[in-house]
């Protein structure tokens, strides 16, 4: 599951209510995610990577929380 979003911290998390608690305390100190990008549940290397990949294309990405 991936959203693009208009800020500059990308988030990769596992499950919907971590990503949404995510963005609360990234919008909480100041940030702006750039995403919800939600791995799921057993995620291997490869989905990892490829999470990475997908949050990396955007050029206003600043910064990763994982």
């Amino acid at each position: 599951n991936y959203v693009k979003l208009d800020g500059t911290i990308g988030c990769m998390v596992n499950g919907a209510g971590l990503a949404m608690a995510t963005m609360d305390i990234i919008k909480l100190y100041g940030g702006e995610p750039a995403n919800f990008l939600d791995v799921g549940g057993g995620a291997d290397k490869e989905k990892v990577t490829e999470a990475f990949k997908i949050i990396l294309r955007d050029p206003n990405v600043e910064a990763i929380l994982v």
